[in-house]
């Protein structure tokens, strides 16, 4: 029987058998296959590129870490003109400090905005400038595996500082290494260890266009850090810190400054790129990536200096981690259940409220379309009382408008411009045998400032602090008619209409909108709503429609041959476009995060075309005499033709939903769970997916890619913590499936298929399971 990777993770689920040692064991015993004595380590100096930088590795002993300095360095070298580094011969098993610090000729690119040099001097974004005599940059690393990746950046720096600082006079161990490391990226929504990630120039287009998603995010976040602390509005070192119970807790203020700055720095980063090829949707990607990061949903779950079972055993309880949360997922489990009885209850709320929040937000509507008529530039009254065309009243008092109709109450202020221009090519009338053409274009432009918006409709009730509504477009119509008549015996015409809608900037935000309905049960009300932002926002969509016909007869006298030509064409043509709702769904007692943010990026200009032609044709006889089997038949064709995308027009896209909320667990206590989705499309034969479960407590993370017009793709899958154990399956050939277990870098495990299609996990201490 062939086994799918899917299939294997299923099955893997279903239940482990125990066998030559079983997942139960809890023993100290050390691998059978000897580590090794010294080890390889390789890495990027990133905040930006580093280079010529002096790199100094030694051991973590409280000597070292309490000064941030290598009085006794293992080894050391110099980083390359791409910041990158070598160091063989380091101590296998070991905590270790690596420091970076200024040497001869020492540069550094600037790649955040407000970059200056050693002597203040502006540094624009992807210049190179000389860094401070006091420049210093850390990371710690556990040396296991035959080559450790030291990567070293701003979030490799936080982590080493947070390690020092919570462990006080301590020589750090690999334990307090991978956990402070751990701790770090699980606050900044990462899956994978720092020190791996964080290598990707952000100022080099090729760079950007050939990267791993999460390493190219952990380069924007690294410079989105810098970037944080030089403005000194938070301080970056409390993004971590106990809370009021004693455990460690993200620091909001913290994480939203550096949100913020992302944004910056991944405008800066697209414009110095040009948005060449598929940087724009990458860049965008891991800006969505960061921009979802909520730490209501963050349980860190790590004590810093808790030592930690050894490989195996971690393995082994990773295994044990997977099968409990696809039993939770399945159908009866803990959380399908969870998830499905709140989607039921919400999808009885949405069936019943859909009438009354569809006309609350079509009032809501045409009080806006109210007062950008008021708004108009010829609108130059001073009257205080306007009436409308839609019926409403619009109370003017200097440059602010308020509409209290129909529920709605919105005060708002902003401009809104408006133009019509008509031109006729020839007689309007359009008589026979006349050629005529009718141009119209319509130009509108507004920017309205929601200041103040509450609306209600039976039981549905809307609300929003300051939000905003702009818009630029201009439409174009054009209308054209043929007629001909050249002899008594030809007759033809042809007419057309096209319309063709350029959307320049479309933007609307709702900030901190609550939408409340109430639902009744025995004579009392309960509150249901959404409390949280609603953004869309596109730009340079244009869209255009023809219609075309097309007439001709001849006739001889008894017989007339003629046939019809109608034509559709639409095409439609969008640079970028962003859907974005954020926040919390409530009902009854339950509350659940849910955020969806989908972008398209169009660089490539792709057009989607199509082309609906439809002919018919016949003849027709006037006399008796003249009737055959040709006479009164119609013959009809229909023909469509669609553009295609191809490698270098296609839509770029990116995904990602994220769900949070308390679910019920098999002894009936509430647990935080987090369910994440993740699709992204950047190159034209590749969809990349990444899952997030976070349940009882633990985060289980699960990666996967496909290429869509490749006729062999090998399925893979990657299930991580988040804190360094990874388990990789692949299927490489009908019923041969394989994969490797890793721990913070080190095999530990590996999956295979025997004789009898069963799936065997070997440990390297020798014990083994089945699946």
């Amino acid at each position: 029987m062939k086994k799918s990777v899917l299939a294997t993770l299923i099955i893997s689920s279903l239940g482990l058998t125990a066998c030559g040692g079983g997942s139960g064991s809890n023993n100290d015993s050390t691998d059978s296959n000897p580590s090794p004595t010294s080890i390889t380590t390789v890495g990027v100096v990133n905040k930006g590129i580093v280079k010529s930088g002096q790199v100094a590795v030694c051991e973590a002993t409280v000597a070292n870490t309490s000064q941030k300095y290598c009085f006794s360095p293992l080894l050391t070298t110099t980083t390359n003109d791409k910041g990158q580094f070598s160091l063989t011969g380091l101590p296998a098993n070991k905590a270790l400090l690596v420091v970076v610090t200024k040497g001869s000729g020492t540069q550094m690119k600037c790649d955040y905005a407000g970059c200056q040099d050693a002597n203040g001097n502006p540094i624009e974004f992807g210049e190179w400038m000389t860094v401070p005599d006091d420049f210093k940059l850390l990371a710690v690393i556990a040396s296991s595996g035959e080559i450790k990746t030291a990567n070293v950046n701003s979030l490799t720096n936080l982590a080493a500082k947070k390690a020092i600082e919570l462990t006080g006079s301590l020589d750090l161990t690999t334990d307090i290494v991978n956990n402070s490391n751990a701790i770090i990226g699980k606050a900044l929504g990462l899956t994978k260890p720092i020190t791996e990630m964080g290598s990707v120039d952000i100022t080099d287009a090729n760079a950007i266009a050939g990267s791993d998603n999460e390493d190219l995010r952990a380069a924007i976040l690294s410079a989105s850090i810098e970037q944080s602390r030089k403005n000194g509005s938070v301080n970056i070192e409390e993004l971590i810190d106990y809370d009021a119970n004693g455990k460690l807790a993200v620091n909001k203020h913290v994480v939203s400054q550096i949100q913020a700055d992302t944004t910056q720095v991944v405008s800066q980063a697209k414009a110095h790129s040009n948005n060449q090829g598929n940087t724009g949707s990458k860049l965008d990607n891991a800006e969505q990536d960061v921009s979802a990061i909520n730490p209501d949903n963050i349980e860190i779950g790590i004590d810093i200096d808790k030592p930690v079972a050894n490989a195996v055993v971690q393995a082994k309880d990773f295994i044990k981690q997977i099968r409990t949360v696809y039993t939770a997922a399945s159908e009866g489990g803990d959380l399908n259940t969870g998830l499905t009885n709140f989607a039921d209850e919400l999808y009885d709320i949405s069936s019943i409220a859909q009438e009354d929040t569809e006309m609350l937000l079509e009032n809501v509507n045409g009080a806006i379309i109210a007062i950008s008529e008021v708004m108009k530039s010829n609108s130059n009254s001073q009257d205080n009382l306007w009436f409308t065309r839609n019926g409403y009243d619009v109370y003017k008092n200097g440059d602010q408008y308020t509409v209290d109709q129909n529920g709605v109450s919105l005060v708002a202020t902003g401009s809104y411009d408006h133009s019509t221009r008509t031109v006729t090519g020839t007689d309007q009338n359009c008589n026979y045998s006349d050629y005529c053409t009718k141009t119209s274009t319509e130009e509108v432009h507004t920017n309205i400032t929601l200041n103040e918006l509450s609306a209600n409709y039976n039981d549905a009730w809307l609300q929003a602090s300051q939000s905003h509504v702009v818009l630029s477009a201009n439409i174009t119509k054009e209308e054209k008619r043929n007629y001909s008549n050249t002899s008594p015996e030809d007759y033809g015409s042809e007419s057309s209409t096209s319309e063709v809608s350029q959307v320049n900037t479309l933007k609307l935000q709702l900030s901190e909108a609550i939408l409340t309905y109430f639902s009744y049960q025995e004579n009392f009300s309960y509150p249901n709503t959404f409390s949280g932002n609603i953004t869309l926002i596109a730009d340079d969509i244009s869209s255009a429609d023809f219609n075309g016909f097309k007439y001709s007869e001849y006739w001889d006298g008894s017989v007339s041959d003629w046939s019809n030509e109608s034509k559709d064409s639409s095409i439609i043509e969008a640079k970028s476009l962003t859907f974005k709702i954020d926040g919390l769904i409530a009902s009854g007692d339950q509350t659940v995060s849910a955020l969806m943010d989908i972008r398209l990026n169009n660089m490539g200009g792709y057009v989607h075309l199509k082309d609906i032609t439809r002919t018919i044709s016949g003849r027709y006889c006037s006399s008796w005499s003249d009737w055959d089997s040709s006479c009164n038949v119609r013959h009809e064709e229909t023909t469509t033709e669609e553009s295609a995308e191809t490698k270098d027009s296609f839509i770029r896209a990116n995904v990602k939903m994220a769900l949070g909320a308390n679910i019920l667990n098999a002894n009936n206590t509430l647990v935080a769970t987090n369910l994440s989705l993740d699709i992204s499309r950047n190159e034209y034969n590749l969809i990349e997916v990444d899952a997030g479960v976070t349940y009882n407590g633990k985060d289980t993370y699960l990666s996967t890619s496909y290429k869509p017009y490749s006729d062999t793709n090998t399925p893979y899958v990657s299930l991580r913590d988040g804190k360094g154990l990874v388990a990789t399956l692949t299927e490489k050939g009908e019923d041969d499936i394989g994969g490797t277990i890793y721990v913070n870098g080190k095999p530990t495990g590996t999956i295979g298929t025997t004789n009898n299609n069963l799936l065997l996990i070997r440990y390297t201490d020798g014990s083994f399971e089945s699946m």
